[in-house]
């Protein structure tokens, strides 16, 4: 009971200080939130964000992309690089006249692949909200049009097979006709003997099983080219870069809510500190 009794006194002790000692942590607490609110509204500059979302074609990640330096099948990760590469944010700075010193420029856009799929963001930060948007587009065009000729390429590539296997499959109709043109010439042929008739017709019969699994081997191979042909799309733009309207930063509700606790525990810290200077003198 007298533990219990003592701990009521200390308790009652420390709010006695705290109300004795209100004015001083209340200054403190206004002096942190009104110093918060006058950095954050009228100090610092506001930062805004514009994003694009674009998505990589799979089947061509493996392809050679347009590179500053030399390299040879990246893949995703290192479209990731490409985007925020020296050559190609110094080109795009250029062509909206953007005239930061280059490390700032570099600072401002980032880069990131969504995890799991194709789709990769590119974001950029600034000041004016109308030159991080026009920056961002000014990346992606130049990126896109740098690495289109994969795309094209590949394309070219896929069609010309499509040429070749759709004249291998008319090849193989015509000697199909032609093999069963013959079969029935030497079945309906009254001058050659059964033996002979059945010999010849075995090896035709043979000869067309061959060529059906050849045409259909084909007309696989057409079936899946034409549906590559159907997505070699490239790059295809997701979301385009807006114009943001409010800024990512700074975070001016936050960092007074921040200043008034650290404000509150700073002026309590202070009133104790003052308690315990005045009573060792």
């Amino acid at each position: 009971m007298a533990e219990i009794q003592e701990e009521e006194i200390d308790l009652r002790e420390y709010i006695n200080v705290l109300l004795k000692r209100k004015g001083i942590i209340i200054l403190i607490f206004l002096i942190a939130v009104i110093t918060a609110a006058i950095i954050s509204y009228f100090i610092l500059t506001p930062i805004y964000q514009s994003s694009v979302n674009f998505q990589v074609n799979t089947e061509l990640t493996k392809q050679s992309y347009y590179y500053p330096a030399s390299s040879t099948n990246p893949y995703i990760s290192d479209i990731l690089i490409l985007l925020t590469s020296d050559s190609i944010l110094r080109e795009a700075a250029e062509r909206i006249n953007l005239s930061y010193d280059f490390t700032k420029i570099k600072e401002k856009v980032e880069a990131t692949n969504i995890k799991d799929t194709n789709i990769i963001t590119l974001t950029v930060e600034d000041g004016n909200p109308k030159l991080a948007q026009d920056f961002a587009d000014s990346i992606i065009g130049i990126f896109m049009k740098k690495n289109q000729f994969i795309y094209d390429e590949k394309r070219k590539i896929a069609e010309e097979n499509l040429k070749i296997y759709e004249e291998q499959l008319d090849d193989i109709e015509k000697n199909i006709i032609e093999i069963d043109k013959t079969k029935l010439k030497i079945v309906n042929s009254k001058d050659m003997p059964d033996v002979e008739k059945h010999f010849q017709t075995s090896l035709l019969l043979n000869s067309i099983v061959t060529e059906r699994n050849t045409r259909n081997f084909l007309i696989s191979k057409i079936s899946s080219i034409k549906e590559d042909l159907m997505n070699y799309k490239g790059f295809k733009i997701i979301d385009s870069a807006s114009e943001p309207t409010t800024p990512i930063k700074p975070n001016k509700k936050l960092n007074i809510l921040i200043a008034g606790v650290l404000g509150l525990f700073i002026g309590i810290f202070v009133a104790f500190f003052l308690e315990f200077w005045q009573k060792g003198k």
